[in-house]
């Protein structure tokens, strides 16, 4: 086994100065989630209570500590363009639907009325753009989020992750990560976790509801998912979730990037994934001394595994993305090297 080990997956944005940014979209506590009755189309959580209304704040960090300033911020919802000149409702000003406001000053979204109905039913997606500037050189940056969206059965659990930041650095050296599960339209408080880093179980951490994690825990990027069961004595999860964090400050960043002339996966046409180790204060690239791979395609909806390579790249293709009922899940690619030394 080699001596040192990174991981990431393909979300850095690499700048001309040899700088790199992450940028990465927070909740305040509230999760992306409304379950619809399918009876009588009653919403939970409720986004016409104010108290219940996520907010997601776009957050940005240098692995040089350079200033970046985030400008033009703009949000799609399922695609559409969000026009945001209705009226003013405290820091936040509404978009044409009503449904959305923005902070012109920070581009936080807040979520004034439900998206969930008896007609939208399946999961929605917000699309946030803006122009980063560094050194005064302009960027285009883009990061997507899902809103999961499910029809609240009697027997329908839906389980997710909270995470106090999802960024950590010199000064934010620790993370919570909470954990809550829903039946139906209804939060429940017996159940139990075990938690994995990737695909391996993380041991230490079973049983508990809310974890801390640090630095230490992160190599570059790292995905902790927490599996749900009824008790501890069950043998089968009732649900998954996942979420990633980075560590902006690493010295060795392992970058994902997408090698084939195909940048979207289509009916045979696939995606392939390649990685490269590059030092976060330079942006050089560096060659590990006796590397070992480890590529794992994990659904963005599920967060199962659904495949692994060991060689130097991946290809995904429609038997990762296609579902039998002829919906699709976007997938995400996580990469880890092992190595004895860099050159």
């Amino acid at each position: 086994m080699g001596n040192y080990s990174t991981q990431g997956s393909i979300t850095i944005k690499r700048l001309r100065t040899g700088d790199s940014i992450f940028l990465t979209l927070e909740l305040n506590g509230k999760p992306l989630f409304q379950s619809v009755d399918e009876q009588t189309g009653g919403v939970t959580p409720d986004w016409k209570i104010d108290g219940n209304r996520p907010v997601i704040t776009p957050k940005v960090a240098s692995t040089r500590n350079n200033v970046v300033s985030l400008g033009h911020h703009s949000w799609k919802y399922n695609g559409i363009d969000l026009s945001f000149t209705g009226a003013a409702s405290g820091d936040y000003v509404l978009d044409s639907t009503g449904k959305f406001g923005m902070n012109p000053t920070n581009g936080a979204l807040k979520i004034f009325d439900n998206l969930a109905s008896l007609i939208n039913n399946a999961s929605d997606t917000l699309i946030y753009s803006c122009v980063a500037t560094v050194a005064g050189t302009e960027y285009n940056l883009t990061k997507s989020i899902d809103v999961q969206i499910v029809s609240g059965g009697a027997s329908s659990y839906y389980g997710f992750i909270k995470a106090s930041t999802t960024q950590l650095d010199a000064t934010v050296g620790t993370a919570t990560l909470s954990t809550e599960l829903w039946l139906g339209p209804s939060g429940i408080d017996a159940y139990y976790v075990k938690w994995y880093k990737g695909n391996a179980e993380w041991a230490d951490k079973a049983g508990k509801k809310q974890i801390s994690i640090t630095r230490d825990d992160v190599n570059g990027n790292q995905l902790f998912i927490a599996e749900f069961y009824k008790s501890s004595t069950d043998t089968t999860f009732i649900y998954r979730a996942g979420i990633s964090v980075y560590d902006t400050l690493d010295e060795i960043l392992l970058v994902p990037y997408i090698s084939s002339d195909n940048k979207e996966v289509d009916t045979g046409k696939p995606v392939t994934v390649q990685a490269r180790l590059v030092r976060a204060s330079s942006n050089a690239v560096l060659t590990p001394v006796n590397p070992s791979w480890l590529f794992s395609v994990m659904d963005g909806t599920t967060w199962n595994c659904l495949a692994t390579s060991t060689e130097t790249s991946i290809a995904i293709t429609t038997a990762h993305t296609d579902q039998a009922d002829g919906s699709y899940h976007d997938v995400e690619v996580m990469v880890e090297c092992t190595f004895d030394s860099i050159n």
